[in-house]
């Protein structure tokens, strides 16, 4: 796939578009980019996916909540897996922001890229709001300007359309099987190992302690996760702790994992965590003892698969 920062850079000419956040890259977007992917094929015409280089809410929220679902990398692998030929990142800032759906038709698709079909999700909105815009102002839209609007089927497998809300929905509650059934894999973050409180030692768990790639990357609710971790090309099973560690009366979140058979020295690498099932929620134990002996029974379960 092709990557272009540089909307000059792209050229213009004929191409299919389809356009969107693509925050998790979900089964839903996957869906959707196949469906663009064979309208395009069928007109001779290359598949661009267009997004942002910024998320969107980050220009109008001001948080600095942490809510995404995919580093920038990971969020062009995946569209790269998705199936698009080309990837054109935009800057969303506030020009960009001001225009109306129409403009952003006629001014940036249809004239800087050249765009001749252009692919949009059964209910997906862009551009400045206007009242009662959708679809059929779409295609009216493109009817004017040499653009060939067309409107993709829904994706809804359990009878409710799969959204990069509803997976957040989810791993706020923690329930991380049900947020990679909508994701298609299990969900993840990349970061780097870096030294913490050396605790993990001291109980005989050593663990490595995580720095995130993404700090706006959305952590799922405080508890102790079974996890696959990848390192140095390699991958192990591992017990990781999100949380605020109470029971030595932690400030802050932190990302722990024991990788359970493996024994090295990790300092500085990169890796990659993927969350399996919710073992437990976080809580304070009365002692050092206790805390031991529930991180044993953690392993256990997860060497040998079991649940509480």
């Amino acid at each position: 796939m092709e990557i272009f920062t540089d909307i000059d850079s792209l050229g213009c000419v004929p191409s299919a578009v389809t356009v969107g956040s693509f925050d998790g890259v979900h089964r839903g977007h996957v869906a959707m980019i196949a469906e663009a992917r064979a309208l395009a094929q069928e007109r001779g015409l290359p598949l661009t996916v267009v997004t942002f280089a910024r998320h969107p809410r980050l220009l109008f929220s001001g948080s600095e909540q942490p809510f995404l679902l995919t580093s920038a990398d990971d969020k062009l692998s995946l569209l790269e897996r998705a199936g698009a030929d080309r990837c054109l990142l935009l800057p969303f800032d506030h020009a960009m922001a001001s225009l109306t759906a129409k403009e952003f038709m006629r001014d940036i698709l249809q004239r800087c890229l050249g765009v001749s079909m252009l692919a949009v999700g059964y209910d997906h909105r862009f551009g400045r709001p206007q009242r009662d815009e959708g679809i059929e102002q779409y295609i009216d839209y493109g009817r004017e300007i040499g653009v060939e609007v067309i409107r993709m089927h829904p994706y809804a497998p359990d009878g409710q359309k799969i959204s990069s809300s509803r997976v957040r929905g989810e791993l706020a509650a923690g329930d991380v099987e049900a947020a990679a059934r909508m994701l298609g894999r299990n969900y993840s973050l990349q970061g780097c190992v870096v030294h913490g409180e050396a605790l993990g030692r001291r109980l005989g768990f050593p663990t490595a302690n995580i720095s995130l790639k993404e700090p706006l990357q959305l952590l799922p609710l405080d508890g102790v996760y079974e996890c696959v971790i990848s390192v140095r090309l390699n991958s192990y099973r591992g017990v990781m702790n999100v949380g605020c560690k109470p029971t030595v009366n932690g400030s802050c979140r932190t990302i722990e994992v024991f990788i359970i058979g493996f024994d090295g020295d990790i300092y500085g690498e990169p890796v990659v965590v993927e969350f399996v099932r919710r073992l437990r929620g976080e809580r304070r134990f009365a002692g050092l003892d206790d805390l031991r002996a529930q991180i044993e029974s953690d392993v256990r379960c997860v060497r040998e698969g079991t649940s509480y």
